[in-house]
């Protein structure tokens, strides 16, 4: 095996470990919207129905604020005409669901956790109720960011590697030709 070939050799393996290395990072640092919401996936998307629509009825959730204070904050859920419950704060705006409020409301922080009932939109409650907690507030104004410089670090990453491995390619084209056709000595 010639240097050439080796080094060839080399730059492919050393490629295949940096790619595999920003694919581990983004994985790492990025990760799901899932993994991170707090929530799990059932009841991500809970989706609650009605029976009376126009009637309101209010739903207090207790927020526990990073310095352990508690506080109690009136959620209303609302009963559309097309017969789904749509919540809605206190000061006035709406969201569709659990995720549309974590992600949207004014109201709370990241820091902040959020007591409810697991079930949360639903406004027909029987027996015993299971409640959940989660933050009060989802990241999603700030994680394309991470997703973005990511995605660029790996661009490079790949486009640099690349064109590494091309130049280090025709080199080795280069010497094995030089290689096979040898000179004649000039008389």
């Amino acid at each position: 095996m010639s240097a050439v070939e080796a080094t060839t050799r080399v730059s492919g393996r050393a490629l295949g470990a940096a790619i595999a290395i920003a694919l581990i990072f983004l994985a790492v640092a990025c990760g799901s919207a899932a993994a991170s919401s707090g929530v799990q996936a059932p009841f991500a998307t809970w989706q609650s129905h009605c029976a009376s629509p126009g009637k309101v009825y209010s739903q207090k959730i207790l927020v526990t604020h990073k310095g352990k204070r508690f506080e109690w904050i009136t959620l209303f859920l609302v009963c559309t005409p097309k017969r789904s419950v749509a919540i809605v704060d206190h000061e006035g705006r709406d969201y569709r669901d659990l995720d549309d409020f974590r992600a949207n409301n004014k109201l709370l922080s990241e820091d902040d956790k959020i007591t409810l009932p697991r079930d949360f939109p639903s406004v027909e409650r029987s027996g015993n109720v299971e409640l959940m907690t989660v933050s009060g507030h989802t990241g999603t104004s700030t994680s394309w960011l991470r997703w973005l410089g990511g995605g660029a670090a790996l661009v490079l990453l790949i486009g640099g590697g690349g064109i590494h491995w091309l130049r280090a390619r025709r080199r080795s084209v280069r010497a094995s030709a030089s290689d096979a056709d040898p000179q004649e000595p000039s008389l």
